[in-house]
């Protein structure tokens, strides 16, 4: 949910992208004489309120959580870094919370972890800096440490499990969840002139009011002294997002976001090197910005000038109350947010945004003149386009993960049928599939999109398999000997070959080899079929578009249901794929992270475990056996894990997550074609299939085409109706069902608590 005094101060309309001119900088950022001072909205109220905060009563020492409380309440939920981390760094170590921490994850993932095996020993990824992981001797490592405070020992945890570079993997303290640290400025990457670039994406300057919009598109040079492109790609070499160094570089930097409210606008976010929910190691960050070669045609007098603007400037990080219940120190900061039972949630900061790519006749020079292409039809997942040869259409899903916010539960089906009509109407023959930065979400959403596209595909696209360790076998015999299937992981899953859920535990036990993996495994299954899914299936003459004309772009941020979707699209129907910025000359890989299903509630998981495992006859209870069920988290926490690996479509042997399969198409990004996707998706166009020109068409033609984005087809069903049961997911066959979990746990530096921004036009 979103609460508005957290949200109110940047609601106002300040932080813009374009404005319609640009200004000087300040004196005190110009001149090398006048030293820079980092501003906060909230630093006059902390002096006077450092005073005010109580000290803990517990330690003695002065209650940093109390000064957050304060300094939230004061500054509609903006918190100093100092008061911030402070707080987090309050909580002294107990080696007890430790021992059972680490002995808890370490029962889930030698149990459970699909890749617990592989991990050791990963196979070559080009352009991947993926290293050999021993969980067990690194989590042993984790246990056997004294650390300086909670936070410290929580941190050093996740930061292992990271190393994985499986964002389906993952460990986090919900404690210290609770701040979102943010920049007052955010950036994207381009290659232009011959060369990487680092460009100033957005501002936020009630954050740092003295920011203006005239540093919008100047160019970065460095970073904390650095050439920005080199501190950006360092930064994003040490997460988790993907076993790709190119998309976890995009990740990093700013990138347009489909909006899931369905409204006619999309979002910028910050990027993960701007926003962090880790405490970021330094106070400020120290930005060079040149503007020299930043031009703009003046509206008054339209004529094109340069103004030349230098400067560096150390901008302080700020931190967003997060929190869901009241604290006022550390005493209830602790009881709300990270004993054992404290509540698991946090706020997501969401603010409205103009249209990204509608751009003023003054703003198109960065453009050339191009102009955004013809929305056909646009939901609360996926937006539908035509370009300017007027047959080829641009599908853009955004997501397949359920928007909860309320009044905006429109089914994701509805979606795709109005989008699929829209585009039928309006003629289209080819189709480019943006998946940019889509994180994945239900497994039967991605299911429906491929059954869309190509009617006739099998009942069984997606395969599994899961790791065959003594508790798991032990689990699946005792799911079906003792009647557990409403409590068991192992419940509802089918047989690929015979299309029957299994009944039996033959498919576990005894395992089966895996050509060069350790261990044993599952023979293969498939999920429970999708209901929706079966409703549409059909021949391929009801397919709307062949294979060789269809197109899937993605920055390589295309993860878990997306990239078995794309994966799917590619392996088994030859689509052709495209891959958008990372490193310049460098391959990349279309999609991250395809994995496989993933555990995501830790406390849910441990207690259906714990049931099956009880209902065994005490004689099958055996010690070696007890001593493997995992037991729940000692404090407030999250561990998420891939459970069950999906098969590639094109070798049945090798699972997908550690297949790198390149893109065959590359393409930087520019200015134009961040600023405006319609640039990206006509160059694509170009790239792939060459200029076309529009075809003839009869006068009935093209008045219908053009009445598609203002009037409703009778067979599309209206946006904002009630969703059905199934519209909502499918149960137990959902990747991270668990309330948004899966999301939380993509990566390390959680991109769940998103920061958007606002584009509304305003004079300085």
């Amino acid at each position: 949910m979103v609460c508005g005094p957290a949200l109110m101060l940047l609601i106002a309309p300040a932080a813009n992208a374009r404005p319609p001119g640009a200004k000087r900088l300040p004196r005190s950022y110009t001149d090398p004489n006048i030293p820079f001072q980092p501003a906060s909205p909230s630093s006059s109220s902390s002096s006077s309120n450092v005073g005010t905060a109580s000290t803990s009563s517990s330690t003695g020492r002065f209650d940093y959580c109390a000064m957050a409380a304060e300094e939230s309440n004061a500054n509609n939920g903006i918190v100093p870094y100092k008061a911030a981390k402070g707080c987090y760094e309050m909580f002294e170590f107990d080696p007890s919370v430790r021992d059972q921490t680490v002995q808890s994850v370490r029962a889930n993932l030698e149990s459970f972890y699909v890749f617990y095996d592989i991990a050791k020993s990963p196979p070559y990824m080009e352009n991947s800096d993926l290293q050999p992981v021993d969980l067990t001797a690194s989590l042993i490592s984790v246990g056997n440490t004294t650390y300086r405070d909670d936070y410290s020992f929580h941190a050093a945890l996740a930061q292992q499990i990271s190393q994985l570079q499986d964002p389906h993997t993952a460990y986090k303290s919900m404690c210290y969840q609770q701040f979102l640290f943010i920049q007052p400025l955010s950036t994207y990457g381009v290659y232009e002139d011959g060369r990487n670039q680092v460009k100033v994406a957005t501002i936020l300057n009630k954050l740092d009011p003295r920011l203006t919009n005239s540093l919008v598109d100047c160019e970065v040079t460095h970073i904390d002294g650095q050439p920005a492109f080199d501190a950006v790609a360092k930064f994003a070499a040490k997460k988790s997002y993907s076993k790709d160094r190119g998309v976890r570089l995009n990740k990093a930097f700013s990138y347009l976001a489909h909006d899931r409210t369905g409204s006619p606008y999309d979002r910028y976010a910050l990027g993960t090197f701007a926003q962090r929910t880790k405490v970021p190691s330094n106070a400020t960050i120290e930005y060079k910005i040149d503007c020299a070669a930043k031009r703009f045609k003046s509206p008054s007098t339209s004529t094109t000038e340069e103004k030349p603007i230098q400067t560096t400037v150390a901008l302080a990080w700020s931190a967003l109350d997060a929190t869901m219940l009241p604290y006022d120190d550390a005493s209830s900061y602790h009881r709300q947010f990270c004993s054992q039972d404290s509540i698991q949630t946090v706020k997501k900061f969401v603010l409205d945004s103009a249209a990204a790519d509608d751009f003023e006749d003054g703003k198109t020079e960065l453009h050339n003149g191009r102009k955004k292409s013809k929305e056909l039809y646009r939901g609360s997942y996926a937006s539908f386009h035509m370009l300017s040869d007027d047959i080829t259409a641009v599908f853009r899903l955004g997501t397949e993960s359920p928007n909860k916010q309320v009044n905006y539960m429109a089914g994701f089906y509805k979606n795709i049928d109005n989008g699929f009509a829209a585009m039928e109407a309006a003629g289209a023959k080819r189709l480019i599939i943006d998946l940019q930065n889509n994180s994945g979400g239900i497994i039967c959403w991605g299911r429906y999109v491929l059954q869309t596209l190509f009617p006739s595909t099998v009942d069984s696209p997606y395969i599994y398999s899961l790791r065959a360790s003594p508790l798991a076998q032990a689990l699946a015999k005792a799911t079906f000997l003792y009647d557990q299937d409403t409590n068991s992981p192992y419940e509802g899953l089918v047989d690929p070959a015979t299309g029957d859920e299994v009944s039996n535990d033959s498919w576990m036990n005894p395992g089966n080899q895996l050509h060069g993996r350790d261990g044993v495994f599952s023979k293969k299954v498939t999920d429970r079929f999708c209901g929706a899914v079966d409703d549409i299936k059909g021949s391929d003459d009801d397919a709307l578009f062949e294979a060789e004309d269809i197109l899937i772009l993605t920055n390589g941020y295309c993860g878990s249901t997306c990239a078995v979707l794309a994966l799917q699209l590619h392996e088994r129907y030859g689509v052709r794929t495209v891959a958008v910025g990372g490193h310049h000359g460098q391959s990349m890989a279309f999609t991250s992270f395809p994995g496989g299903a993933v555990q995501a509630n830790n406390t849910l998981w441990v207690q259906r475990i714990q049931k099956v495992f009880n209902s065994m006859p005490i004689h099958s209870q055996t010690s070696e056996l007890r001593s493997l069920v995992p037991k729940p988290l000692p404090a407030n926490g999250q561990l998420a894990f891939t459970f069950r690996q999906v098969m590639s479509a094109s070798d049945e042997e090798q699972v997908s997550e550690y297949m790198r399969i390149p893109s065959e198409f590359r393409m930087d990004y520019t200015s134009a074609r961040f600023r405006m996707p319609s640039v990206l998706w006509e160059d694509v166009r170009e790239e792939v299939w060459g200029v076309s020109a529009s075809p003839e068409s009869s006068e009935e033609e093209t008045e219908l085409a053009e009445s598609i984005t203002s009037i409703t087809p009778v067979e599309m069903v209206k946006e904002g109706e009630e969703p059905t049961e199934e519209d909502q997911g499918e149960g137990e066959v959902l990747e991270g069902e668990e309330d948004d979990d899966l999301e939380r746990a993509v990566e390390a530096d959680r991109e769940d608590l998103e920061w958007l921004q606002r584009f509304e036009a305003q004079s300085k």
